[in-house]
C-alpha cells in the first residue's frame, strides 16, 4: 500500500537466460569473433543540476534531498543481423512504422519508437543472433564515481560472436531502488507540497531494455577480438518525469511505468568498441 509517504519494497527474482549462439570459425578452432567486455555505472548530476544545499533540482521546480539510487542489472546483449541484411532506413521504414523523424517513428500502435529499437527489431527478424552476457543482479548504489558492474563469464570464455553485422547493444535492467525527500521550490498559493515535503522509498522490478548504437562486421577479413567497454549513466532527468506534489505514482505499476519510461527516454549508454586481431 502506498500513501503520501511512499514505502514500497519488492525483491526482484531474476533469471538470466543465456541465448544459444551458433558460431562460425576462422579455422584452427577460432570463432569469427571473441568478446571481452567490461561495464561501469554511475549517477553523477552536474553542478548545474544541484542547488546550494546539494539537492537535485528537477524541471518541475522540485528539489530532492538525500537522494539514493540503486540498480540491479540483468544482462546485456550484442544484437547481430545476418551478413547482407538491410539496415534501418528512416526514409523507408519497415511495416508497422511511418512518419520517421527526429530519431523516432510512429508505430501502428500509436507509440513513438526510437530508430535504434526499430533497427534491433529488424536485426532480430533477419536471421541474425544475440550474444547475451549476464550482469550482476544484486542492486548496487550508484555514486558520482563510475563503479564496475560484475559480468558473468561466458562458458567457455571468452564469449564467441557469430558471423554477422553488429546492429546494436541492449542493456536489461532488473530492478531499481530510489529514495529521498522531494521539496517544492514554489511558495505561497503556488506551493504543491507542505514544508515536510514528500518522502519516498521505492524498490520495483523492471523489464526495461535500453539500447545504444553499435556497428561493425564480424566475419572474413575482420579482426577477431571485440573489446567492449560499456559506460552506463543514470540520468537526473528521470526525476523530471515525477510530479511529486500533484500526482506522484500511486502504486507499484505506476512507479514501474514512470521509471521505465524515464530510463528509456534519458539513460545514457556509451559503448566503446575496439577491435584486435588476437
Amino acid at each position: 500500500m502506498l500513501h503520501s509517504h511512499a514505502n514500497l519494497s519488492l525483491k526482484a527474482i531474476v533469471a538470466v537466460v543465456l541465448v544459444p549462439v551458433v558460431s562460425g570459425c576462422l579455422g584452427d578452432g577460432l570463432p569469427w569473433g571473441q568478446l571481452e567486455a567490461s561495464m561501469t555505472a554511475s549517477f553523477a548530476p552536474s553542478s548545474g543540476r544541484l542547488d546550494d544545499q546539494g539537492r537535485l533540482k528537477t524541471a518541475d521546480n522540485y528539489v530532492v534531498d538525500n537522494l539514493k539510487v540503486a540498480l540491479g542489472f540483468d544482462a546485456f546483449s550484442l544484437v547481430l543481423a545476418a551478413q547482407g541484411a538491410a539496415g534501418f532506413d528512416p526514409a523507408n521504414p519497415p511495416e508497422g512504422y511511418s512518419l520517421c523523424h527526429n530519431g523516432h517513428c510512429h508505430s501502428d500502435s500509436g507509440a513513438l519508437v526510437d530508430y535504434e529499437d526499430i533497427a534491433l527489431e529488424m536485426a532480430g527478424g533477419s536471421g541474425g543472433a544475440r550474444v547475451v552476457v549476464g550482469l550482476d543482479t544484486e542492486p548496487r548504489q550508484l555514486t558520482d564515481t563510475a563503479a564496475a558492474v560484475a559480468i558473468t563469464p561466458c562458458d567457455p570464455s571468452p564469449c564467441e560472436v557469430p558471423l554477422g553485422e553488429l546492429a546494436g547493444l541492449e542493456i536489461n535492467i532488473a530492478s531499481i531502488s530510489i529514495s529521498g525527500t522531494a521539496y517544492d521550490t514554489l511558495t505561497g498559493d503556488a506551493a504543491r507540497l507542505t514544508d515536510e515535503g514528500y518522502s519516498f522509498d521505492v524498490v520495483v522490478p523492471l523489464t526495461t531494455a535500453l539500447t545504444a548504437e553499435l556497428e561493425g562486421s564480424i566475419g572474413p577479413g575482420q579482426p577477431v577480438g571485440l573489446n567492449l567497454a560499456i559506460d552506463f549513466e543514470f540520468p537526473p532527468a528521470v526525476f523530471d518525469d515525477i510530479d511529486f506534489g500533484t500526482a506522484p505514482p500511486s502504486d507499484e505499476e505506476a512507479w514501474k511505468r514512470v521509471l521505465g519510461d524515464a530510463l528509456t527516454d534519458h539513460a545514457k549508454i556509451t559503448p566503446d568498441l575496439n577491435r584486435s586481431s588476437n
